[in-house]
């Protein structure tokens, strides 16, 4: 990795600080010494907790007494974790099988995920074709000593993507038991069977025996639920509901068609589909058209099995020195169904690698076709039911493995930690169909459309399978020191100094079958980069009075494709006494683009848009094509974090908190909004493609900076803890979060609208609680928990092109319990129950066939699970 020669006199001072100041020599008698601690959002250690940032912490008894069996379903509930946040549930990505975590609904590419302070390597496929993340469902569970999440942005401690907040998983060390869990589950209705193990294990105590080595086993397995498993999402039908369509239906059943207005007449659909009215699809035509339900096809919950390891091993080299290194490794696969049989028609495209964009591949039987009734070329539509669905496998091997020193000594604290990690995706697809082989059958008549009875050579030849790989790694060394500079009367003037270097390649590649323009309706994100990121940081505590304590920050980054980037911090907190303390922060922060933002990318994706000018169903969900691609000239987001909070202790056994906080972004990086190009072709005309009969086809689009966003909101922080009589404990904790606004414009140079509240950035819901009960007595103990989502603003399905829209998604409530009993020896037995009454989500008509809104709900309804847990 290389270093410019300007940036070596910065990077040494710290080293030559901590150098000069252990060389120095202090003949006084030292103090005793204090053990001194580190907390997320500092590289500061201190002997208490304070700070002037907001930190929400879940512990190893906290997950343990929800009942969730992975950390995804951890972090999933939280309050916080709110819009834009997609987990395996996403099952039309291009990343899909992963799971990640968007802060106050910026997206995953705006938070920060570390693992024991340090990062971890990104997922090896782009979620939305754009935005790096690290996927939840790589780390594992049983290894977690507590979560820090902090509520505030931390580019000035951490650098890039830490600007809605930061999550950091600490992992369990110095562990001497063992413990093992095993459950198992299912729903109460459809079969979604999972199983899961959890093993931690630990040898050597560091203050006896000078090293200790933990380790963790992780193991989950679920079956897959699909759209016809449940009664809600089965028939596809939900024109009983405001705003409902036939949404699970597909019009691409097969059948001859001249053009949008000439069709010609068929009396029987091709096996598989069946005759509807044009009417059940909201089109003006008159007659029937060929129609599939395809529910079946459509996977709401992937099968998943994952397997999971952790192994942390420190020694003690002497008495201010640590020596540690850890070793994460899991390997995951889920399998689903991609989509119905492919259906071909006009606008059927192929990759040409030469021009880098699609082709058309014309869908005409010639007239010697033996399906061909007329004395013309006859274009037609069909769908292959004979293929069978198109399926996908996702498969991901993720490791990281770090080293480092630790020293702690009278003065000086410092570390230095070297690192490599790396997420490996494999995808592999079946069923998808060969364009060659479907040019042959067309030109030879070898496949039969109407009369069905192919052979199974017939079919197999038109079959294809393919594999696209997908990589992203980081390499990192970092060192940081901190000490306390002198004893001023109000307390400890404390100093940190660091510098981090880092590489990180990403390489997404897609099939031979797809660049040899092999494979019809191809899906396509290419991306080929890497960046080199050097960085120097520097952070003091002030104390300026008794208990009021000044503290400040900052960093700069430089990278070797946009450029640099400063970010400083400001905060404060004041402990006014034993009851209230008072904290505010002001900061910096910046995201550095993504690799297929600004490196070499290419994308074709397929979305859909409501389609006010669709000659044959104006106003319904139309499909089309996407063309995007990196952009080498994007500058950094840069964001300004403003937060201010108040804690009240009532008492001894209650506390109320409140935080506040405003975060705006400048030059935020996306491409166009779809739906606005399409409601405005007159500002867009290049950018839109019809084909002859004026339906939509493609729409083009780059990434850019696009303007200014605007977040703001607070958080609300509710505990109390009862003592009962005879032993019994009762423990109140509720979490809530509002978001006021969500400001920005659909596309460049539009003024903003604020989407607080509505779907038109993604779900946004205003309102959204977490609310626990916690009954203790002897060796029992039951959790009644409650999660509340408040309704929102249906903003992408409009009336106008939903008669009878509701112009509101419902509010949500869900109740999870879990009882336990400890009786036995070392061993615990617990009941857990998610979605208790087993109430189904809001029904949100912009969410298609899937009815819901799967940023903000699932769909698996009541799910059991039994786990028992014996500790050595």
């Amino acid at each position: 990795m290389s270093v410019p020669t300007k940036a070596i006199p910065v990077l040494l001072t710290p080293l030559a600080l901590l150098i000069s100041q252990q060389a120095y020599a202090d003949d006084t008698v030292p103090p005793e010494r204090v053990e001194r601690i580190a907390i997320t959002g500092s590289h500061i250690k201190r002997v208490n907790t304070e700070n002037a940032t907001p930190v929400y912490q879940l512990s190893a008894e906290d997950i343990a007494v929800s009942g969730k069996i992975s950390l995804t379903e951890v972090l999933r509930d939280l309050t916080i974790n709110a819009g834009n946040s997609y987990d395996e549930q996403y099952t039309s990505s291009f990343s899909a099988g992963s799971a990640s975590i968007a802060l106050r609904g910026l997206s995953p590419k705006n938070t920060l995920l570390l693992v024991n302070g340090q990062r971890v390597s990104n997922n090896g496929f782009a979620l939305n074709t754009q935005d790096t993340f690290v996927d939840l469902n790589a780390l594992p569970l049983s290894a977690v000593e507590r979560i820090e999440i902090l509520k505030d942005g931390a580019s000035a401690v951490y650098g890039s993507d830490a600007i809605a907040g930061v999550v950091n998983i600490i992992l369990r060390k110095n562990y001497q038991d063992t413990e093992l869990k095993l459950s198992g589950g299912n729903a109460t209705e459809g079969d979604l069977e999972q199983y899961a193990a959890g093993l931690v294990t630990g040898i050597g105590d560091l203050q006896q025996d000078g090293y200790n080595l933990t380790a963790s086993f992780d193991f989950l397995k679920r079956e897959r639920l699909d759209a016809s498993d449940r009664k809600l999402t089965r028939s596809g039908d939900f024109r009983h509901l405001p705003g409902g369509k036939l949404a699970g239906w597909s019009s691409q059943g097969g059948g001859y068609v001249y053009s949008a207005q000439n069709r010609v007449a068929f009396d029987n659909c091709p096996l598989g589909s069946d005759k509807r009215p044009w009417a059940d699809f909201d089109s003006p035509l008159a007659g029937d058209t060929c129609a599939f339900n395809a529910q079946p096809f459509n996977t709401l919950q992937p099968e998943i099995t994952r397997r999971q390891f952790s192994l942390l091993g420190t020694v003690q080299l002497n008495d201010n020195l640590q020596g540690h290194a850890e070793v994460l490794y899991s390997n995951n696969d889920s399998a689903q169904i991609f989509g119905a049989p492919l259906s071909i028609g006009a606008g059927l495209r192929a990759y040409d690698q030469a021009s880098g964009t699609l082709i058309d591949i014309p869908v005409v039987l010639p007239v010697d076709h033996p399906d061909n009734p007329t004395s013309s070329p006859l274009a037609f539509e069909y769908t292959f039911f004979d293929l069978g669905p198109r399926l996908k496998n996702n498969q991901q091997q993720f490791s990281r493995i770090l080293a480092g020193l630790n020293y702690g000594g009278e003065h000086w604290d410092w570390q230095f930690t070297a690192l490599t990690s790396e997420s490996r995706q494999r995808e592999y697809v079946d069923n998808f169909v060969n364009r060659y082989a479907f040019e042959q059958a067309l030109a030879d008549g070898s496949y039969r459309f109407t009369e069905g009875g192919n052979s199974a050579d017939v079919i197999d030849a038109l079959r294809l399978q393919t594999r696209r790989p997908g990589d992203y790694r980081i390499d990192s060394l970092n060192f940081s020191a901190s000490r306390i500079l002198a004893e001023l009367p109000a307390g400890p003037l404390a100093f940190a100094a660091g510098v981090d270097l880092r590489r990180e390649k990403m390489q997404a590649g897609t099939s031979y079958e797809v660049l040899s323009g092999t494979e019809l309706r191809p899906a396509i994100n290419l991306v080929d980069g890497k960046r080199e990121v050097i960085a120097a940081f520097t952070e003091f505590t002030i104390p300026l009075l008794t208990d009021l304590t000044l503290s400040a920050a900052g960093r700069a980054d430089h990278y070797d494709d946009f450029g640099s980037a400063f970010s400083p911090k400001i905060g404060a907190h004041y402990v006014l006494n034993d009851d209230w303390l008072l904290r505010a922060s002001w900061s910096r922060g910046f995201r550095a683009p993504s690799l297929p933002e600004i490196s070499d990318s290419n994308t074709v994706s397929y979305s859909s848009v409501i389609d006010p000018y669709d000659p044959i169903t104006p106003g319904s969900s139309r499909g089309f094509s996407q063309f995007r691609a990196g952009n080498p000239d994007l500058k950094a987001e840069r964001s300004t974090n403003i937060n201010a909070g108040v804690i009240w202790s009532v008492g001894r056994h209650s506390s109320i908190g409140i935080d506040a906080f405003r975060i705006e972004q400048q030059d935020v990086i996306a491409s166009d909004n779809a739906q606005f190009i399409i409601n405005n072709p007159q500002l867009y005309p290049d950018r839109i493609r019809r084909d002859e009969q004026g339906r939509l086809q493609i729409i083009t689009n780059q990434y850019r900076n696009q303007g200014v966003r605007e977040v703001s909101g607070f958080d609300l922080d509710f505990n109390h803890r009862w003592q009962l009589g005879e032993g019994q404990q009762l423990s109140l904790n509720s979490v809530w979060s509002r978001l006021i606004s969500y400001k920005q414009s659909l596309v460049a140079g539009q003024p903003s609208i604020n989407g607080a509240g509505s779907n038109q950035f993604g779900a946004l819901p205003q309102w959204q609680s977490n609310t626990s009960l916690n009954w203790q007595y002897s060796d029992w103990q039951a959790t009644l928990g409650a999660e509340y989502t408040s309704s929102y603003e249906q903003k992408v399905a409009t009336a106008a092109s939903n008669p009878g829209l509701n112009s509101k998604v419902d509010s949500h409530l869900q109740f999870n319990t879990q009882l336990s009993y400890g009786g036995f020896a070392n061993t615990v037995l617990a009941l857990s129950v998610n979605n208790l009454t087993d109430r189904d989500p809001p029904f949100d008509p912009a969410a298609g066939s899937y009815y819901y809104d799967m940023t903000q709900y699932n769909v698996r309804g009541r799910v059991l699970n039994l786990s028992v847990s014996y500790k050595l």
